[in-house]
């Protein structure tokens, strides 16, 4: 056997090389058999530096924007070609520059439009920033954090409630309208996205929602203050992969916390519960043992989605 043939790195090394974190190793091997690393007498996945180089191709080849499912079959030599091609168009084009205050600034001038009541020019703002940037890098860096920022200035005292809820009004209309897939997507895995009853704020879970859409999940999503029972029947008929609610601090913990248990009790055995919003760090402090996933940012449902996708397609 060739030096190069010969399986003799550990997961953390390949993951260390490659780029690629364990968890996607994995799924990749079970899902698109992209490698086949030996085993050693303990049980420990080995790979060679063929194993390695070839990795490299796919993770290079997946970075440039082609899907995982499409180049899994792919020879070492259409990858190289593939990854080469995609890589030198990349090049040739302007980069896209974008200054790192940019978002903050745009976050600033939408606070200032919901803080003066201007509904039409908050919305007209938040749309041609949708526009500029595209959905995902308008979600991540421009939508929540100004929902962040009204709720907090709302929780402070500083702004009024009409405010804060003109900007909730806006954000939603404008997410809903940028999101037409969120009951398309048959044949991929489902998610159930909604809020809990009692908690009425459902932008975050309606970010979400565009989010799991932008991931490849058709996602049902119901809209805020549902009971913890239709939230699982919902999950189960559909025969949902996953759950997303979001939930905000409030002053009553105790029954924050005792309605999320609850709705982990009801839920399908191999269904995974999501928790985002601001309130999900305090409740992971206080469920050291949940299986659930706390989730702090879209970023992180993002990563998280797409790892569950691998692990959910047959």
């Amino acid at each position: 056997m060739s030096k190069s043939a010969s399986p003799r790195h550990p997961i953390g090394v390949v993951s260390e090389r490659t780029g690629l974190t364990a968890d996607v190793l994995r799924v990749w091997e079970r899902r698109y058999s992209v490698v086949e690393p030996q085993r050693s007498a303990g049980g420990q996945r080995l790979y060679s530096d063929a194993d390695i180089e070839r990795l490299t191709l796919l993770h290079r080849a997946t970075r440039g924007g082609h899907g995982i499912s499409h180049v899994a079959a792919l020879s070492n030599a259409k990858l190289e070609d593939l990854v080469r091609d995609t890589e030198e168009a990349r090049a040739s084009q302007p980069a896209r520059f974008i200054p790192a205050g940019e978002p903050d600034t745009v976050v600033d001038q939408a606070f200032g439009l919901a803080e003066a009541l201007d509904p039409n020019g908050l919305e007209a703002l938040l749309r041609r920033n949708a526009a500029r940037y595209g959905l995902v890098f308008f979600l991540d860096s421009i939508a929540a954090p100004l929902m962040r920022k009204m709720g907090d200035e709302w929780h402070a005292g500083r702004i009024t409630f009409s405010q804060e809820h003109l900007a909730t009004a806006v954000i939603q209309r404008v997410v809903s309208d940028l999101s037409p897939l969120l009951t398309a997507g048959e044949g991929n895995p489902t998610i159930v996205i909604a809020t809990l009853e009692g908690e009425r704020h459902a932008n975050g879970a309606l970010m979400a929602a565009a989010t799991a859409a932008s991931e490849g999940w058709r996602v049902i999503y119901l809209g805020a203050d549902l009971p913890a029972q239709d939230i699982a029947e919902t999950a189960a008929r559909t025969g949902a992969r996953a759950i997303g609610v979001s939930m905000i601090l409030s002053e009553r913990k105790a029954g924050r916390a005792s309605k999320l248990q609850e709705l982990e009790k009801k839920l399908p055995s191999r269904a995974k519960l999501f928790v985002g919003g601001s309130a999900s760090e305090d409740l992971k402090r206080n469920s050291p043992e949940s299986a659930t996933v706390f989730i702090s940012t879209m970023r992180e449902l993002r990563e998280a989605l797409a790892l569950e996708r691998g692990k959910a397609t047959p």
